[in-house]
């Protein structure tokens, strides 16, 4: 065993063991474990977790991003798990410990660290802490080619973690939880407080993860069962109880950045684009997939999307040109699309989606996640499962056509009107040739339809959708718009609000 890892156990006395019977040995710790642990802990007042204090405190960022962990140090790696841990420090603004353990044959192993673990050489630090407390961990795992341990998962920070399939790099995070978010009050952060990792099998392509969640207004038994490929799956089981009632129960809450795409203002930056997601698709309860794109708004916009039994949401990368971007170090064409699906039928609901205004792309400025139309009340027990896929082939989501471009601009010779100009592809539109006469299905609140025409653009096989309108006044506006064949409606719906 690592020196950086220890088991505490108690020793009865064997006379005792002896005349035990079977029924009242110690039980193996399994998830119902953790669920026992929220339940009790839902029924007591919240404790906020101490911070660390000292030199690990007052870490700036590229110096907490200049600790690294010493690769002969990765537990299991002497083994032939096709897993590996690293673990991340408390310090910076992840200055809550969280508790870490290992769950081998049922048995529960604290996970402790030393600084030793780590090159403290490039900090800044005179010298290493003497004693250093867990924030969080990553997976690493040979993703992209054998032999080499990618990162594949990280836990660190409150309730998030981020998860990355093949060819990806890390973007969007998700959360265990998120409560009271974009609705006019301070948003509540549950954290994880502990986690256990079960030790995988020699071999096995899947590692379980388990978390204690614990906030003001909640607490929560989690089981992550990671699977990682092509597309990374996280299988999610989340169970919670309520300490108060909460206006706001936001499940499987994602968070992006969007700083700047194709429809916004111009800026003094070589990049044309900033974002790790740039736009919201969901897929109702009836078959429609929705695309709504993600702008960088001058005031907070919150959206909601009405849904019965949703069959899917998530923030997307659809832009996938490096040339959109032209960043070789951030590599944001590489970004995952972070995707949920519920596992069974979450009833009357809405997918809600809340843009914050930000001057800098360092801010995850966009959240959206799922929140019931019942209300959460104290004394609940709430179950959800479904499953997080990192992706990057976000076309076969849906069969349909779907929207590739959003750009926007003025109309040349009206000055009070705008013109939306929406690009198409994918589905049955690749077969399509450029003298078929594809019809337009726009609808529009808080302003009029001034004129739409439909283009075929073949260099891209592509169409392109025209819509020019004329606002009412500083009123928002609301478009939502397909393209058809005869009767068939061969795309998904745009759907975007323009603003004054």
């Amino acid at each position: 065993m690592h020196r950086a890892f220890r088991l505490f156990f108690f020793l009865p006395f064997l006379f005792a063991l002896a005349a035990a019977p079977a029924a009242a040995q110690e039980q193996a710790f399994a998830f119902a474990s953790v669920e026992a642990m929220a339940a009790k802990l839902a029924t007591e007042a919240y404790k906020e977790t101490p911070s660390v204090e000292g030199d690990m405190r007052k870490l700036g960022y590229d110096q907490y991003r200049a600790l690294r962990t010493k690769p002969d140090t990765a537990l299991w790696r002497d083994g032939k798990s096709l897993f590996r841990l690293e673990f991340f420090p408390a310090g910076f603004i992840y200055e809550k410990p969280v508790q870490v353990s290992i769950v081998d044959g049922g048995k529960e192993i604290p996970v402790s660290i030393s600084p030793d673990q780590f090159d403290w050489s490039d900090t800044g630090l005179k010298a290493p802490p003497r004693n250093v407390s867990l924030a969080g961990f990553r997976v690493t795992f040979p993703l992209n080619r054998p032999g080499k341990f990618d990162e594949v998962v990280a836990f660190l920070g409150a309730s998030y973690f981020r998860a990355i399939g093949r060819g990806q790099s890390y973007g969007a995070s998700a959360r265990g939880l998120a409560i009271d978010t974009g609705i006019g009050r301070p948003e509540e952060f549950p954290t994880f407080r502990a986690f256990w990792i079960v030790k995988p099998a020699d071999g096995a392509s899947d590692l379980t993860v388990w978390a204690l969640l614990d906030s003001p207004a909640a607490t929560g038994a989690f089981s992550f069962v990671l699977r990682p490929g092509a597309r990374t799956v996280v299988d999610t089981h989340a169970v919670l109880f309520m300490r108060h009632d909460v206006e706001l129960l936001a499940i499987a809450p994602l968070t992006s950045m969007f700083f700047t795409g194709k429809t916004s203002p111009a800026r003094d930056d070589y990049r044309p684009e900033v974002h790790d997601s740039d736009g919201l698709f969901t897929i109702t309860g009836a078959g429609e997939g929705i695309w709504r794109p993600l702008s960088n708004p001058s005031a907070l916009a919150v959206s909601s999307f009405m849904e019965t039994n949703p069959k899917g949401f998530g923030l997307l990368q659809r832009e996938r040109d490096f040339g959109a971007y032209q960043d070789t170090t951030a590599n944001m064409q590489a970004r995952p699309g972070l995707w949920i699906v519920p596992k069974e039928n979450w009833g009357d609901g809405e997918v809600r989606l809340v843009e914050i205004p930000s001057q800098a792309e360092t801010n995850d400025n966009v959240v959206a996640f799922w929140t019931s139309h019942v209300p959460a009340r104290k004394g609940e027990r709430k179950e959800y499962n479904y499953l997080l896929v990192a992706l990057d082939d976000e076309g076969a989501l849906l069969p349909q056509g779907r929207v590739i471009a959003t750009r926007a601009g003025a109309v040349p010779y009206a000055a009070r009107q705008r013109r939306m100009a929406v690009e198409f592809a994918g589905g049955e539109l690749d077969s399509l040739g450029p003298e078929q006469q594809l019809s337009a299905h726009v609808s529009l609140t808080g302003g009029k339809v001034m004129r739409t025409y439909v283009e075929p653009l073949p260099m891209r096989k592509s169409w392109r959708l025209f819509i020019d309108f004329e606002p009412d006044g500083k009123k928002p506006v609301d478009i939502r718009a397909s393209l058809g064949l005869r009767e068939q409606v061969l795309t998904e719906t745009w759907s975007y609000v323009w603003r004054p």
